[in-house]
């Protein structure tokens, strides 16, 4: 049995424990059997009264979402459902003080499940920066971080187990793909656009995470936008595209049309209450929106770009872009807004968790494939 078939078995029947179809015969026959035999002897799920459940004290995952202002984590079983979640004001004063963080934050989440950190399976954390293949954290303006630290090898190091670190854009991709909009449809790729203070992209493909050479698939902020586009990138260190659609772009276009700086929230306020001004200001922000969706469907074929952020929550909008991106390419996709919510990175921080530990289980079982089959 390949490793790819044992893994998709073992999905199949952790996806039917969380959603609880859960009698012992509904798992009988082959790879879902071999999938059930390894859960059971590692402890992951369990026999009870004719019916399988998965444990509360083994094979466990923990996700971290870091963002500017909040650290979200949760802790969740085999099947990824949540046992315990909190967060916590994100310490930004120095990069040490940040991992110190969520170290703590990882510790007490097993705490709160009462198992010892190094029995915890995996941790995923999504930060808010272009992750490099080495494990560095580049191009973060919202949380520093040391360029010259492998942020996932010396948070191993201080918990004593596995740690993946991804961009928090992909993470909320996957799980929108796993848990929300990709879900409810059955899909096996997507984008996930977040719209805030700063605009980024998580971008899957045939099930696929798209990294990149250099981990900066997905970085919208820098399409180039604008009437001179190189004079754009100059003046924007961000992004040209960032510039224009987020949450500065849309304070310094309504600046400029009535000489009133006020925050976002306020100016999709006063567009909904009939200012003309911020009507107009919102108009335009979602026609440039509307580009960039436009971009990469024409570029990826997602066939759903999920909507996210701040700004990207609100009503109405994703709406509004799929009906603007429409009118620019011909390919069908469903433009919707994010089942999730803020949840998504940290939801996509548990599957993806569990989805390494999935890998671990079976090459450490020995089980699958005769080493070298794809996985």
């Amino acid at each position: 049995m390949s490793d790819r078939l044992l893994l998709d078995a073992i999905d199949l029947v952790t996806a039917r424990l969380k959603a609880g179809q859960v009698a012992a015969p509904a798992f009988e026959g082959g790879a879902a059997t071999e999938a059930t035999r390894l859960l059971r002897e590692a402890g992951w799920i369990e026999l009870r009264g004719g019916e399988y459940v998965a444990s509360s004290k083994r094979g466990l995952v923990i996700g971290l979402d870091l963002g500017g202002t909040k650290l979200r984590g949760a802790i969740g079983n085999a099947a990824g459902e949540i046992l315990a979640e909190f967060d916590l004001p994100t310490v930004t004063d120095a990069p040490d003080h940040v991992l110190a963080q969520m170290a703590d934050m990882a510790r007490s989440l097993a705490a709160r499940a009462g198992v010892p950190m190094d029995t915890v399976e995996h941790v995923t954390i999504g930060v808010p920066g272009v992750v490099a293949p080495d494990g560095r954290v580049v191009l973060s303006p919202n949380v520093s971080f040391d360029g010259n630290t492998p942020l996932a090898k010396t948070l191993q190091d201080r918990l004593g187990t596995g740690v993946t670190v991804d961009n928090d854009g992909n993470l909320s991709a996957y799980g929108e793909l796993t848990d929300g909009c990709g879900r409810e449809r059955g899909a096996h790729s997507l984008a996930f656009l977040a719209i805030g203070t700063g605009i980024g992209m998580g971008l899957i493909v045939d099930g696929h995470l798209l990294h990149g050479k250099g981990g900066g698939a997905g970085e919208i902020a820098f399409i180039p936008f604008g009437s001179d586009p190189f004079a754009e990138a100059a003046a924007n260190p961000g992004g040209a595209f960032e510039a224009a659609v987020g949450t500065d772009g849309i304070r310094r276009s309504y600046a400029r049309a009535t000489g009133k700086d006020v925050d976002v929230r306020e100016i999709f306020d006063r567009a909904e209450a009939g200012d003309r001004s911020a009507a107009a200001v919102i108009e335009d922000t979602t026609r440039s929106i509307a580009l960039g969706v436009a971009t990469v469907i024409a570029l990826l074929d997602p066939g759903i770009v999920v909507v996210g952020g701040g700004i990207g929550a609100r009503p109405g909008l994703a709406e509004k872009i799929g009906a603007l991106t429409a009118r620019l390419v011909p390919t069908a996709c469903d433009v919707v807004p994010s089942a999730l919510g803020d949840r998504a990175g940290v939801i996509g921080a548990v599957a993806f968790a569990c989805h390494q530990a999935r890998l671990g289980l079976i090459e450490g079982s020995g089980t699958g494939a005769e080493k070298g089959a794809a996985a």
